[in-house]
């Protein structure tokens, strides 16, 4: 997968999603507890250093598994030593894109997708989401979530357009009270 530098968080800005008062806006535990629960196995795209990452090892357990996902391989080094300082290494699974990351061996094995302020920066939103189609299992959800001033009303509404044309349904349930965000379900076969 392509990237271009100008549109890509670089590995010295992503220390500053790791502040403390990020919580106030963006606390994973009430962002993600009412869709995570232990021993799911769940895909963090776009992790970084793991803002939600680690949170999500401990709501899934040393039962669930946390795919993490990057185009950085220092953001996934750097997640994964945060990952061992707290114990979690065999729930955390860091998958480079370009690299040990391959969606055809996770099909219909996730639980739980977050995309969070990351679709923006995929060249292929419509591989992206095709890939998620694939990974989830029947009755997945995908948290979606862009964030306002980077990304318009606009264009997050064709990134969901291509959500749905990859066979995800968008839920009328609203995740996130401020920003453009939805829930995506991969509904169940009749």
């Amino acid at each position: 997968m392509e990237t271009t530098s100008n549109r890509v968080c670089p590995v010295w800005a992503a220390y500053t999603l790791l502040i403390p008062l990020r919580k106030f806006q963006h606390d994973p535990q009430k962002i993600l507890s009412p869709y995570v629960t232990e021993g799911m196995r769940v895909m963090d795209y776009g992790c970084a250093m793991g803002w939600f990452s680690i949170p999500l090892a401990r709501m899934t357990g040393a039962g669930g598994t946390v795919y993490c996902v990057d185009i950085q391989e220092k953001m996934l080094e750097k997640l994964e030593k945060r990952a061992s300082s707290k114990h979690l290494s065999g729930i955390v699974r860091p998958l480079l894109v370009g690299g040990n990351y391959n969606p055809a061996e996770l099909t219909d094995r996730l639980d739980f997708v977050l995309l969070f302020a990351v679709v923006h920066e995929v060249p292929d939103k419509q591989q992206l989401f095709n890939d998620i189609f694939g990974m989830l299992k029947a009755g997945g959800k995908v948290l979606f979530a862009e964030p306002k001033g980077h990304v318009s009303p606009e264009d997050f509404r064709r990134s969901v357009d291509m959500a749905s044309l990859a066979g995800l349904v968008v839920s009328p349930e609203k995740p996130l009270d401020n920003g453009l965000s939805c829930l995506l379900v991969k509904e169940k076969s009749a």
